[in-house]
């Protein structure tokens, strides 16, 4: 599950810089809209890092309780 949840991110990421370089390449006025992907991609980023805080939480979270278990037999 957390390699999906890692590899989904990743894609996204990758989908929205695509937009923003083909958009950005295309000049113009349409330069001016790859502003919104970019935004996105700002957006993604962070919530990818608020993710992988929580993830890194539960993590150490589950390894002390299991280890509690392990030294505490009662």
């Amino acid at each position: 599950r957390l390699f999906a949840n890692m590899t989904a991110g990743h894609v996204l990421l990758k989908v929205f810089g695509g937009f923003v370089v083909g958009l950005g390449a295309a000049g113009g006025l349409t330069s001016l809209t790859a502003l919104l992907p970019f935004s996105m991609n700002v957006l993604l980023t962070g919530l990818e890092l608020l993710i992988a805080v929580v993830q890194a939480y539960v993590f150490a979270l589950l390894t002390a309780i299991y280890l509690n278990d392990a030294v505490n037999l009662h």
